[in-house]
């Protein structure tokens, strides 16, 4: 294991551990709400209104609502890894099951073609395809995440059924593999038993992309407040927020404070970018751990 995977499965597994016990990271529970407190001190009484600013009672401020930042950072953490991972494993299974379908069938490059689809970020997609779904939706919490996850997990399977059918026909093609059909070896034992080994690790490194390139796109969604497991409007006040507190959500939120309690946006968007940073060190860290072990195939 080299320092840049070891180092990116060390925070993706702290990450994991603060969303499954969120509640041993914070002192309040996930809906605390404190808009007006008073504090005592040596000249009298202080009221302290919200949003507060960081302090030793709440180490990342509060909001303009009273809720606690950590807490709804530590809580909302397990909808962002909880989509990640699922539409990452998903979109792996998925095109890559597709991929090596095709390649078993000898047709490898069915996917090359014009598609209508092509030219259209698939951010675009999910926006439009979400947005009615999303805002003051009656499927609130697991219901939402669930098909949200659905949506995100057909866009972009294209590249991944090229890499892995690609992958798969030069497997077929390989010496060992046409000495094992010499041997009368059928196709569900070539491909259970030469195949499916060395394709594992293919399917291992497009899941680490696809963590990276599935949490960019539900942070691109969380910037125009489309969150991951709905968005509640209200209109008298005008007010958008985040029914699961995802870190996303909570960037989208709080955008508008980047000229005043800046607080409120510092710390959501260093919680996304250390879950970025390690996902992409996951992701490097395997590709080199790849590259060194055929490097050392090769000089043998």
């Amino acid at each position: 294991m080299n320092a840049r995977l070891g180092l990116g499965v060390a925070i993706l597994a702290a990450l994991i551990v603060v969303a499954v016990v969120p509640w041993a990271f914070t002192s309040f529970p996930e809906d605390y709400s404190d808009t007006l407190r008073s504090v005592e001190t040596p000249t009298g009484t202080d009221w302290l209104f919200a949003p507060e600013a960081p302090s030793p009672y709440y180490p990342f401020g509060t909001d303009q609502y009273g809720y606690d930042i950590l807490t709804r950072i530590v809580y909302g953490l397990r909808w962002t890894l909880g989509c990640v991972f699922i539409v990452a494993a998903a979109r792996t299974v998925v095109g890559g099951g597709i991929g090596a379908a095709r390649a078993l069938a000898g047709r490898p490059g069915a996917d090359r073609g014009v598609s209508p689809l092509a030219g259209i970020p698939s951010f675009v997609v999910a926006f439009f395809v979400l947005y009615p779904f999303s805002i003051n939706s009656p499927w609130q919490g697991w219901r939402l995440f669930a098909f949200q996850c659905a949506v995100l997990s057909v866009l972009d399977l294209g590249p991944i059924v090229g890499a892995t059918a690609a992958k798969t026909s030069a497997l077929l093609d390989a010496a060992f593999v046409e000495a094992a059909s010499s041997a009368g070896a059928g196709r569900s034992w070539k491909f259970g038993r030469h195949v499916m080994p060395f394709l594992a690790e293919e399917l291992l490194e497009s899941f680490a992309d696809q963590t990276v390139s599935v949490l960019q796109l539900v942070g691109r969604l969380g910037v125009f407040m489309i969150f991951i497991g709905g968005t509640v409007m209200t209109f008298d006040p005008p007010i958008l927020n985040s029914t699961t507190g995802e870190i996303a959500g909570l960037i989208g939120l709080y955008r508008v404070r980047l000229l005043g309690a800046r607080w409120m946006l510092t710390w959501p968007l260093a919680a996304y970018l250390i879950v970025l940073a390690g996902a992409r060190l996951f992701s490097s860290g395997l590709r080199e751990r790849e590259r060194r072990r055929h490097r050392l195939y090769d000089s043998r």
